[in-house]
């Protein structure tokens, strides 16, 4: 589409700025759509709050929330007041992370309230056993390599009961290679680690290999998980009490994680769940173009060339791209990543408040145990992953040195557990959902990718992958899967925070092109990108 000249004058050029954002004003409120927005209904359902986020609150002996801390929580919530917040009685150290967050506007794109997404299961549901029971076979499948799946006698275990479990939303068949796996476009072909995770680039000239540090391994190793014995998980749920507390908790320390001393590529489930804990929310995505201007042989105009034919400058005969449709213009896109938090933050304390997977783990642990019948569904009660986690975790306890036999609760690769806020949605797969449709909308999808890798079974080294060919588009939706669902591969995060997450990036991500695409003087057919859900759009 050829647009027209865009004046230079400073007069004609103010009088253009103002329609531009005031159309894209207008076109947000049109989007928005009607409010209430659904939540599970587990808030109304269960009065003493069971079913909702509460860690850092104070909590009974069976981790139940103190009502009133709990109401005064909502109260801060609805008055949007920080001196509400300070007002707040926390039963530990740990403070609540970001509850405000959610409340700050956006001018660009849509505002933090706007995206509608499904919500997540309900407590009681099939759904909600099935997502649990992924993150137990997870949990156990820790330290099987990749490469591996295939025979792994532990992971065969974990296809059979997946594959039986009524509200299981992984993809399907349940088969060794799509186990674990999040099923959009490429993303379920070849290994599960993207490329743009495993190839060496270059940052402000230092080349960098994509080694990084790792927690060693429980399985054939001397690693240590956490959480995985009750007086412990209690105390997170407190936020860790400290000494002479006002409420006589109990004190226990957070442990230490213990770190391999040799770097490694992502080889296994823990391998990925450190990845997706040490990274900076959108480091991930500058990597993916730093490895791109790698394998077009490391100049710009290389870089240029991988991008979509839709670029303006793909065809020029005299200029290139830079503040627009250039590397300045893409990497500016990805750093704007922060609006797409906001959005998160909105839905996790606004809206959902939705429990994080340690806390469902206790519920079935005390159901289990016989302190209280909680109202689980009992296809997860029945499942043999309890029995694996159970022996796995008194493998951990008894090296940890506590004395604790074994427990139904979720090994949790962080010494505190999740972080201090509600889990739904995952501010990770937002951000990925966000990050990786603009880098599907700026470069072409279908290139394949040179020479590409797997990690060796130690991930010391990778080796060549010889199966068929990996795209560019499909490997990007595998880092956004890496990113997301390495949340659930440590233990904090579900596989429904994932997939409405990237949902929800990826409309803020289009949205926010739409906009930007009314700002460009260059004549610009639109960007063009293949959905999650397989459908080809312009923008």
């Amino acid at each position: 589409m050829e647009s027209s000249p865009v004046s230079a004058d400073s007069m004609e050029r103010s009088a253009r700025s103002t329609q531009i954002r005031r159309r894209a004003a207008d076109v947000a409120s049109r989007l928005d759509g009607e409010f209430p927005r659904p939540s599970n209904g587990d808030e109304e359902r269960y009065p003493s709050r069971v079913g909702n986020f509460s860690k850092g609150l104070p909590h009974n002996e069976l981790g139940e929330v103190d009502p009133d801390a709990y109401d005064a929580l909502l109260r801060a919530l609805l008055s949007g007041d920080f001196a509400a917040f300070e007002a707040l009685p926390l039963g530990g150290r740990q403070k609540l992370l970001n509850p405000l967050g959610g409340l700050a506007f956006n001018i660009e794109g849509p505002d933090s309230p706007s995206i509608v997404i499904t919500p997540p299961p309900a407590f009681a549901s099939a759904d909600m056993a099935a997502q649990m029971a992924e993150l137990y076979w997870m949990a156990v499948c820790r330290d099987v390599p990749l490469s591996a799946y295939e025979n792994d006698p532990v992971v065969a275990a974990a296809v059979r009961d997946l594959a039986d479990f009524p509200g299981y939303q992984g993809p399907r068949p349940v088969t060794p290679q799509s186990l674990f796996r999040a099923d959009y476009p490429g993303a379920l072909d070849g290994p599960m680690v993207s490329q743009f995770l495993l190839r060496p680039f270059r940052y402000d000239g230092i080349p960098i290999e994509a080694r990084t540090r790792v927690p060693l391994p429980v399985i054939n190793g001397e690693g240590i998980d956490f959480l995985t014995y009750y007086d412990e998980w209690l105390a997170a749920q407190r936020g860790f009490p400290e000494k002479d507390n006002q409420f006589g908790y109990e004190v226990i320390e957070p442990g230490q994680a213990i770190f391999d001393p040799v770097p490694r590529f992502p080889r296994s489930v823990r391998d990925l769940g450190q990845n997706a804990g040490q990274d900076t929310i959108n480091s991930a995505y500058f990597r993916a173009v730093l490895t791109v201007d790698r394998l077009n042989g490391g100049a710009e105009q290389r870089l240029l060339n991988a991008m979509d034919i839709t670029n303006p400058y793909q065809r020029s005969k005299t200029q290139r791209g830079f503040a627009t449709f250039g590397s300045a213009h893409l990497v500016t896109l990805l750093g704007s990543v922060h609006k797409a938090e906001r959005h998160t933050w909105y839905l996790k304390w606004n809206m959902h408040r939705y429990q994080r997977p340690e806390v469902f783990a206790g519920r079935v642990h005390n159901t289990k145990a016989g302190e209280v019948a909680y109202p689980i569904h009992p296809r997860l009660l029945e499942s043999p992953v309890l029995d694996a986690v159970w022996e796995y975790n008194e493998l951990v306890n008894r090296r940890r040195g506590t004395g604790r036999k074994g427990s139904y609760l979720l090994p949790i690769l962080f010494p505190t557990g999740s972080p201090n806020h509600p889990s739904f949605p995952a501010g990770h797969a937002i951000s990925a959902g966000a990050c990786v449709t603009i880098l599907k909308a700026w470069f072409d999808e279908d290139a394949v990718i040179p020479n590409p890798v797997q990690p060796n079974a130690d991930g010391t080294a990778l080796e060549p992958y010889e199966g068929a060919p990996l795209t560019v588009g499909g490997e990007l939706n595998k880092l956004c899967h890496n990113l997301s669902m390495g949340r659930d591969m440590s233990g904090v995060h579900w596989r429904a925070d994932d997939v409405e997450g990237n949902r929800q990036g990826e409309e803020l991500a289009v949205r926010i092109l739409r906009e930007a695409r009314a700002t460009y003087p260059e004549p610009f057919a639109g960007f063009t990108l293949t959905t999650f859900d397989n459908k080809r759009i312009t923008i």
